[in-house]
């Protein structure tokens, strides 16, 4: 009985002093304390702005089809955003538009698969002449912009993008969507 007792009370004791991480309200919106946008804030703006690339190509019809190259988002600021974040959610929300991306870092890779399955030691020919070109490319960008305002420290960061026809190389579209910031002020100075 009493190690029964012992056990049972050694496995309560264990339990409650585990630690772990505490989750927080995905639905909130959160400010982080470096000035940096939110994965929530990079998510919205990518999902608003393949929305309006979708809106875009309803309005224009291509005949062959739409095919867009998506290159890297470049972070031209001084914090650490996870651009990645950015770009996965943005090609996620265009394929649910129907435009789709081309992966032109990949084309190397494809090629050497297609050669190898032309030789006769797969089960199964891959054709090189279903290979896509994109039509068009996209570009995107994050800057920010620090300035005073009535005496306040504000940072405004924004994500900058451009759809460039391949064939003009003529941008016939761009947005882009900020977001401002204040300085947090605490015991420890103003920071971010």
């Amino acid at each position: 009985m009493n190690k029964a007792f012992i056990s049972c009370f050694s496995i309560v004791f264990i339990l409650s002093c585990s630690s772990g991480a505490k989750r927080l309200d995905n639905n909130a919106d959160y400010v982080a304390d470096s000035g940096g946008l939110t994965s929530q804030e990079l998510v919205r703006a990518a999902e608003k702005l393949a929305d309006e690339i979708g809106v875009f190509f309803k309005e224009n019809p291509q005949e062959a089809g739409v095919f867009v190259a998506h290159f890297p988002t470049r972070n031209d600021t001084s914090e650490q955003i996870q651009t990645e974040l950015f770009d996965n959610a943005f090609v996620s929300k265009l394929i649910k538009n129907k435009v789709y991306t081309v992966r032109t870092k990949t084309r190397e890779q494809s090629l050497n698969e297609i050669q190898f399955s032309l030789s006769g030691l797969t089960s199964n020919r891959l054709s090189i002449g279903k290979l896509k070109s994109p039509n068009y490319f996209v570009r995107a960008d994050i800057n920010e912009n620090l300035f005073t305002a009535d005496g306040e420290k504000i940072v405004e960061q924004s994500i900058n993008i451009e759809l460039v026809e391949v064939e003009t190389t003529i941008a016939v579209w761009s947005e882009k969507v900020s977001y401002r910031k204040q300085a947090v002020r605490g015991n420890k100075g103003v920071g971010w």
